[in-house]
C-alpha cells in the first residue's frame, strides 16, 4: 500500500545486488520473476542476433525448460513469481490440445498468479474454465464476469506474504476483451468497469494491511500507464503483458514502477525491490530482463523431457518441408504475401488480413508445416462479401484514423492489404473527414466509388468489422469457405515453391515521403 515512494536512481541502478540495510529491520527483499506472452513457444527457437563484433549470427532462446531453468536460477525465498498471461495459442500442440497442453505445462513454474490473457480464451470460454480446474496455481480476472452470476471468471485479487511483505496482486484483462477474440469465444462474459474494479481491490487489499500493491495487467503498456497515472497513490507496481513491449529497464509513471518481458519466453524478468514495511514503501529498485539463451548447464531436463514427449506424435507432420524461403519473412512482407494468396484463392479483387494474425516471422531457410502453423495458430475461416467503392473509402478512412492513434504495438490493430494502393497525407486527418486520403486504386484502376467490389478475409476481421472499419453503410453478408487460413497458406507455399518475397509500400503516407 503506497503512502509514498523513495527512488534512488543512482543507487538502484549502480548497485543491482543489494546489500542489506543494516540495522533496518523494517526494509525486506523482494524479488518479482515475470514473464508474459509465451504464447506456447513450449520449444526453443532460432533468433538473429548480433555478437560482440557486430556480426549477425544465430542462436535458440526460449521454451519451456529455458524458462524454468533460469527461473529456478534467480528464484530463491525472497521470490514472487507472476505471469502476464496469453499462454495459449501460438503452435500446433495448444491448438490440438485446445489449450490444455499450456496448462500442463504452466503447473511446472510454481507460480503464485497468472492474469488470464486474451488468447487464453482463443479455444471459449468452456473449454478454457475446464483446463483450468487442472491448475495449481491462482488465475486473476477482476474485470470479468460470467453473466447470470455475480462472480468473476478468475480470483479478483489475493494476497501473499514473502520474506515478511503482505503483497496484495490485482489480476486485470484487457479492457476490451470482447474485440479481441471471436465473439462466440466470450459470449457468456460480461466486461466490469476495469477502473472500478481495480479501485475496489485496492480498498480491500488496504483493509488487508498489505505493504504493498501490484497490478498484474495483460492491457499493454499504454494502458499501464494510464494506470498508473490514475491510481499512483496506492499501486506500486505494473507487471503487464499483452502489448509484447520488451522494457529492459523498468519505467517509472509518479512513481509506479512499470515493467514487461517481452514475448515469446525469450526474456525473463527481474525486479528486485526493498520494501520499507513501517512505512509501505518501495525505497529501492532494480530491474533486468535476462535472455533465456539455450545453456545445457541451466535448462530444465525433466521439463524438456516432458515437452518432447508431448510434441512426439505430431512432429514428423510438422517438419515436413513445403519450400524454401529465399529471404527472411518479417511481418510487413509475410502479411502482405498471406493477403496476396488469399485474394488469388478466393478469387477476389481485394483482400484484407489484421496484422495481429500473423504471429511469426521467419528466418530464411526451409519452410515447414509447422512453422506455417505458427504463423497462423488461429484455424480461422475464411470469407468473402461485396461491398461498393464507396464503402471502400469509408472503410480505409475509418482504418487509418484509428492506426493514427495508435502508439503501442501498431502492426497488431493495422490492416494489410491486397489489391489496393492508398495514399494519404496523415497531416491532414480529421475525426469526421476522410479527406486526407488522396488516391486509391484498385488493382491498378481508380477506385469507383459506385461499383460493387468482392473482398475477402477471415472470419476473425468479418465478425469485428465495427472495430477495424467503423459503421459501413452497404449491409455486409459474408459468405464462409470453410477453408482454414493455415490450409490455405500452406497449399500456396507447396504451389509457390521458392518465395521471396518483398515489402510494396501499397499504403504510402505523402507526409512523411
Amino acid at each position: 500500500m503506497k503512502k509514498y515512494i523513495i527512488i534512488l536512481f543512482v543507487l538502484a541502478f549502480a548497485f543491482p545486488a543489494f546489500a542489506q540495510e543494516s540495522g533496518n529491520q523494517d526494509v525486506k527483499e523482494l524479488i518479482i520473476l515475470h514473464w508474459n506472452d509465451f504464447h506456447s513457444r513450449n520449444m526453443p527457437y532460432k533468433v538473429n542476433k548480433k555478437d560482440s563484433t557486430g556480426a549477425q549470427t544465430q542462436i535458440y532462446v526460449g521454451g519451456t525448460a529455458s524458462m524454468l531453468g533460469y527461473l529456478n536460477k534467480y528464484r530463491d525465498d525472497k521470490s514472487l513469481v507472476l505471469n502476464g498471461g496469453d499462454d495459449y495459442q501460438g503452435t500446433p500442440i495448444s491448438s490440438i490440445t485446445r489449450g490444455y497442453s499450456q496448462i500442463e505445462l504452466l503447473n511446472l513454474y510454481n507460480l503464485d498468479a497468472f492474469v488470464l490473457g486474451n488468447h487464453d480464451f482463443d479455444y471459449g470460454m468452456y473449454t478454457l474454465d475446464s483446463a483450468l480446474k487442472g491448475a495449481n496455481f491462482p488465475f486473476l480476472a477482476a474485470n470479468i464476469a460470467v453473466k447470470g452470476t455475480n462472480k468473476t471468471f478468475g480470483k479478483p485479487y489475493l494476497v501473499k506474504e514473502v520474506n515478511g511483505i503482505k503483497i496484495g496482486i490485482i489480476g486485470v484483462v484487457p479492457k476490451d476483451l470482447m474485440t479481441l477474440t471471436l465473439p462466440k469465444n466470450v459470449g457468456d462474459l460480461t466486461m466490469l468497469n476495469t477502473d472500478s474494479v481495480i479501485a475496489a481491490g485496492i480498498t480491500i487489499l488496504k483493509k488487508e494491511n498489505c505493504n504493498l500493491i501490484v497490478l498484474l495487467s495483460h492491457n499493454g503498456v499504454d494502458r499501464d500507464r494510464d494506470f498508473a497515472e490514475k491510481f499512483h497513490k496506492d499501486i506500486d507496481v505494473i507487471i503487464g503483458g499483452h502489448s509484447h513491449s520488451v522494457i529492459f529497464k523498468p519505467e517509472i509513471v509518479n512513481g509506479v514502477i512499470i515493467c514487461q518481458a517481452g514475448s515469446y519466453g525469450r526474456d525473463l524478468g527481474k525486479l528486485d525491490l526493498k520494501v520499507d514495511i513501517t512505512k509501505d514503501t518501495v525505497v529501492k529498485y532494480f530491474g533486468k530482463l535476462y535472455e533465456t539463451k539455450l545453456d545445457s548447464n541451466i535448462f530444465d531436463k525433466p521439463a524438456m523431457e516432458k515437452v518432447e514427449g508431448m510434441i512426439s506424435a505430431i512432429e514428423p507432420e510438422m517438419k515436413k518441408p513445403i519450400g524454401k524461403l529465399l529471404s527472411d519473412w518479417k511481418k510487413s512482407s509475410l502479411g502482405q504475401w498471406e493477403a496476396d494468396a488469399i485474394r488469388d484463392k478466393l478469387q477476389t479483387d481485394i483482400s484484407f488480413l489484421n496484422g495481429g494474425s500473423i504471429r511469426k516471422t521467419m528466418i530464411a531457410g526451409d519452410i515447414t508445416v509447422g512453422d506455417i502453423w505458427e504463423i497462423n495458430p488461429f484455424g480461422n475461416s475464411m470469407m468473402k462479401f461485396s461491398v461498393s467503392g464507396k464503402s471502400i473509402r469509408k472503410m480505409l478512412a475509418y482504418n487509418l484514423r484509428s492506426l493514427s492513434k495508435i502508439k503501442d504495438n501498431p502492426e497488431y490493430d493495422n490492416i494489410l492489404v491486397s489489391g489496393l494502393y492508398v495514399e494519404l497525407n496523415s497531416k491532414e486527418i480529421t475525426e469526421d473527414s476522410g479527406d486526407f486520403i488522396k488516391k486509391i486504386l484498385v488493382n491498378g484502376n481508380p477506385l469507383d466509388e459506385n461499383k460493387q467490389y468482392t473482398v475477402s478475409s477471415n472470419n476473425y476481421v468479418v465478425s469485428q468489422m465495427k472495430k477495424y472499419f467503423g459503421e459501413i453503410p452497404d449491409k455486409i453478408e459474408a459468405e464462409d469457405t470453410n477453408i482454414l487460413d493455415r490450409d490455405l497458406i500452406i497449399e500456396a507455399v507447396q504451389k509457390q515453391k521458392e518465395i521471396n518475397s518483398v515489402f510494396e509500400k501499397r499504403i504510402v503516407d505523402l507526409s512523411a515521403e
